[in-house]
């Protein structure tokens, strides 16, 4: 029962952690006009990258914390 209930909260804290980097993620704007400021296109595809990495890592560690099998 107590490992079931950590397994439950553990999931709920890397889903919340998941949600809020795609909320940041949908706030990042893609340039409107990155032909006149280049550094505009190289930030924004920073972000996403760092982004990206966050989100895998996130899902990474989620996969090593949650064990479904065991009970």
């Amino acid at each position: 029962m107590a490992h079931d209930e950590f397994n439950s909260g553990a999931r709920h804290g890397f889903c919340m952690a998941l949600y809020a980097v795609r909320s940041i993620d949908k706030q990042i704007e893609y340039p409107d006009d990155y032909e006149k400021d280049q550094s505009l296109f190289v930030r924004y595809n920073a972000q996403k990258d760092l982004l990206h990495k966050i989100y895998a890592e996130i899902k990474k560690e989620m996969e090593m914390e949650i064990h479904e099998d065991d009970y």
